[in-house]
């Protein structure tokens, strides 16, 4: 077996063997984060003394046959948007360096540690996860390891990173306009925003409210669903993780039959400008549904929902700027000042029929979902592009014009995943999205499972990865 390769799944079972050591994970992993830094540029800080601490207990743990707990030994990286105890929470944010460590865990987090994961280091986000690409002024730009010119997406883009590279199985991202799906889409993971509320999160998530979430990123389903095991469930730290009242039980997700499932696809919604060989894609994955068995309906063209995502989003960002005090307001990423800015002059009847308008699309989805089992399209519009810049070409207005098929979910709370579709012509993975209703969390998971096997298996990235041309290339900041 392949360390680097090794779904947390199979870590447990070599683990349980007897025929992998904990700490031999550990120091592998933490070997190839150093090379990952070097080229792509995927942490913020990376914690060898404690990790290699946390692994000796697990080895401990396994050898003594004293009961595992569930992610006894398996190494996760956590997106530096959520606190661990004994690190700085930077948010990317240069507003936030030399302040102390947090002296405790995001409720996600505290779960991880409690469960046996081993915390080896923090991941790299733009400021505040504002938008979905991966570059800030702390730590420069983070790139896609298929093509290290191009970004990884994001905003979770050094985690879907971390995973893709072999630097460990798991890791916690966050989701507040795509931010987990986006980077698993361009780097060819799976990747979870769950139902809003079933994963806990303390704080909120900054000025977003409840369009932010908590969520996993993995090589394989299955990891995707024993890490969400572990982090989902109610807290008294967050009043909205109503939710996790109805979490299944842990274990694998369960077979399910293609033949007789009712299928909602749209390649575009009806007003987004996508990539030809991603409509390309996408026909292909529908054409294998339809002879497997399930029956493919048309999603009915739906009102372009950036303009309401736009409002809420431009305002939560000003509403967090305004809160930055203005001896350190010149820190803050000039990008994000300008766009919070524009935040400063919404009205609140503006704000307020945004809100409706979201209350309108979270009842165009209940309807749908209540015809159908899921709802497919692309997870982007659009493949990598250039690596340091929020925009593919001048032809767009922001980021949102690009990214605008992972938001009506963050609009409506609902569970949504991204798989591995395809490869572009170049190499370039293409993620395949799939939703369903709020709290059916476990039918997304059983339904990308079910899709997974039938697409087979998509080549993975060599862990080595570091090709000649990503060799030379130098993190910036």
């Amino acid at each position: 077996m392949d360390i680097l390769d090794a779904s947390a799944t199979s870590l447990l079972e070599g683990y349980a063997r007897g025929s992998l050591s904990p700490v031999t994970v550990m120091q592998q992993v933490l070997e190839q984060s150093r090379q990952v830094q070097d080229t792509l540029n995927a942490f913020c800080r990376i914690d060898e003394a404690n990790a290699l601490m946390g692994a000796e207990i697990a080895e401990q743990v396994w050898r003594t046959g004293y009961p595992p707990r569930p992610l006894e030994g398996v190494p996760v990286s956590i997106k530096d948007t959520a606190m661990v105890r004994g690190w700085p929470l930077g948010r990317g944010s240069r507003v936030n360096e030399g302040k102390a460590a947090m002296n405790e865990d995001a409720p996600a987090v505290a779960r991880l540690r409690a469960a046996g994961a081993v915390l080896f280091a923090s991941t790299t986000t733009c400021e505040n996860g504002w938008k979905a690409v991966t570059d800030s002024p702390v730590t420069g730009i983070t790139r896609n390891p298929y093509d290290p010119t191009l970004t990884p997406g994001g905003s979770s883009g050094g985690a879907a990173v971390a995973v893709a590279t072999g630097c460990g199985p798991l890791a916690l991202g966050s989701d507040g306009g795509g931010s987990i799906r986006v980077p698993a889409g361009f780097c060819g993971l799976v990747g979870l925003k769950p139902t809003f509320g079933y994963v806990p999160q303390y704080p909120m998530g900054l000025h977003y409210g409840d369009m932010a979430h908590y969520g996993p990123l993995a090589r394989t389903v299955d990891d995707l669903k024993l890490m969400l095991d572990v982090v989902g469930g109610y807290s008294v730290q967050d009043p909205y993780s109503f939710w996790a009242v109805r979490k299944a039980p842990a274990g694998c997700v369960r077979k399910v039959p293609l033949a007789g499932l009712r299928i909602a696809a749209t390649c575009d919604f009806g007003f987004m400008d996508v990539d030809a060989e991603i409509r390309e894609a996408f026909a292909h994955v529908l054409r294998l549904l339809r002879v497997a068995g399930a029956t493919v309906v048309d999603v009915p063209p739906m009102a372009d929902w950036r303009p309401t995502y736009r409002t809420l989003w431009i305002a939560g960002s000003w509403e967090s700027y305004r809160h930055v005090p203005d001896d350190c307001k010149d820190l803050v990423d000039p990008e994000l000042r300008a766009w919070a800015m524009r935040g400063k002059d919404i009205s609140l009847d503006t704000y307020n029929a945004a809100q409706q308008a979201r209350l309108q699309y979270r009842l165009a989805s209940a309807r749908l979902d209540d015809e159908v089992d899921c709802v497919l399209s692309p997870t982007n519009a659009l493949l990598p592009f250039r690596a340091g810049y929020t925009l593919p070409d001048d032809e767009y207005v922001d980021w949102l014009e690009w990214a605008g098929l992972a938001l009506l979910y963050n609009l409506t709370g609902q569970p949504a995943l991204s798989i591995p579709a395809a490869r572009s012509r170049q190499g370039l993975p293409i993620g395949l999205q799939i939703a369903s209703a709020c709290g059916h969390d476990e039918r997304v998971l059983e339904i990308g499972k079910a899709i997974a096997a039938l697409l087979g298996p998509v080549s993975p990235l060599p862990t080595s990865l570091l090709s000649p041309q990503a060799a030379t290339l130098h993190t910036v900041g």
